[in-house]
């Protein structure tokens, strides 16, 4: 991230955190949280880049400078007294307790980073990101930091999903709430990042105020994965061949192991899959279905009604099954065979075999 960014759609929150900070009122202790890739990481690194920049608290300051010597080893992750845990970066499916709890020197975990005096003569400051991936063992490790943190000590953890966070780790933070962004500021993010255009348009559409989201999708060939959704859907595809052609669908897929890719590939047709068949439910209980990201297929459950409201109840089981390591081939199988045209034709397809 450059030195100077902005994180587009929550300056104003940011610039709130900085005046509590000037007033001695911020807490040791917060949790950013709300939708997935909205920006939340991004404005927590910019947040305490501030908080370090040397020209901080001058007249007409107006956030990180980005070339005073803080705010470039900011940059080049190399300050003394920042330490940031990004699973994703590292290619963690979680964190585990050895990434969190003190060992050894201390410099490799974020308690024993605490235990270290500051460098730079202010407070140390880590930043988790997706703490939802901690292990419940991780998560306890954390707790006698937050109890005792020590002076200047700051702790961000953000999230996406702070119900997988121990009731105990929530109630010693501070929460920070971010919301979507307008698809007005995700078309932003997408243009800066070299997206644009008709698919772009879609992808902010479908990305719910995520741009990024919007920007996974488009590396994950959301819009192809689509395609096959709705060929399974009027049924002039079947289910099994999409499955392959799913898995076979050209994209960027995160993952240390080829194993571990294909399950988040499973993941991203299966969230896809899921807000198709959860617009049409919308749609189904009197939303206008051109209000709807994915109401250009909401057609679909007003056909089958009751098969799609089953059909989506089955996707939310399976969706879980991914994380229990079952064969994603199986898992999406079942996803679309559940679909009502896809049932209807193996149900048509099982009668004609028995006769």
């Amino acid at each position: 991230m450059s030195a100077v960014e902005i994180p587009i759609g929550h300056r104003e929150v940011i610039e709130g955190l900085w005046r509590a900070q000037d007033r001695g009122r911020l807490s040791h202790a917060l949790l950013f949280e709300g939708p997935a890739g909205i920006g939340k990481f991004q404005a927590a690194r910019w947040f305490a880049q501030g908080l370090y920049c040397a020209g901080r608290g001058s007249e007409g300051w107006d956030g990180p400078c980005g070339t005073c010597g803080a705010c470039k080893r900011f940059a080049a992750r190399t300050h003394p007294d920042v330490y940031v845990l990004d699973p994703l970066e590292q290619e963690m499916e979680s964190i585990k307790v050895a990434a969190v709890a003190e060992r050894g020197t201390g410099e490799d975990s974020v308690c024993g980073f605490f235990r270290l005096r500051a460098m730079e003569g202010g407070g140390r400051t880590v930043i988790v990101r997706e703490f939802e991936r901690a292990e419940i063992s991780a998560q306890n490790a954390l707790l006698k930091t937050l109890e005792e943190p020590g002076q200047g000590a700051l702790l961000i953890l953000e999230t996406s999903r702070a119900d997988l966070l121990l009731e105990t780790i929530r109630s010693r933070c501070v929460t920070v709430r971010f919301g979507a962004l307008s698809n007005a500021d995700c078309t932003r993010v997408l243009e800066s990042q070299g997206s644009a255009g008709t698919a772009a348009e879609s992808l902010v559409r479908w990305a719910s105020g995520s741009p990024g989201r919007a920007l996974a999708m488009a590396k994950e060939s959301a819009e192809e994965v689509r395609g096959l959704f709705e060929q399974v859907l009027n049924g002039s595809l079947d289910p099994y061949q999409a499955t392959g052609l799913v898995l076979q669908a050209s994209g960027e897929f995160g993952g240390a192991t080829p194993t571990a890719q294909l399950r988040t590939r499973t993941r991203a047709a299966l969230d896809l899959l899921l807000a198709v068949l959860r617009d049409g439910m919308r749609a189904l209980q009197g939303v206008d279905p051109a209000q709807l990201a994915h109401g250009d297929l909401a057609s679909f459950a007003f056909e089958q009604s009751a098969v799609w409201a089953q059909a989506t109840d089955n996707l939310i089981g399976l969706r879980g099954e991914v994380e229990l390591n079952l064969s994603p081939e199986g898992v999406l199988d079942r996803a679309f065979l559940a679909l009502p045209q896809a049932r209807s034709k193996a149900i048509t397809q099982t009668s004609r075999g028995s006769n």
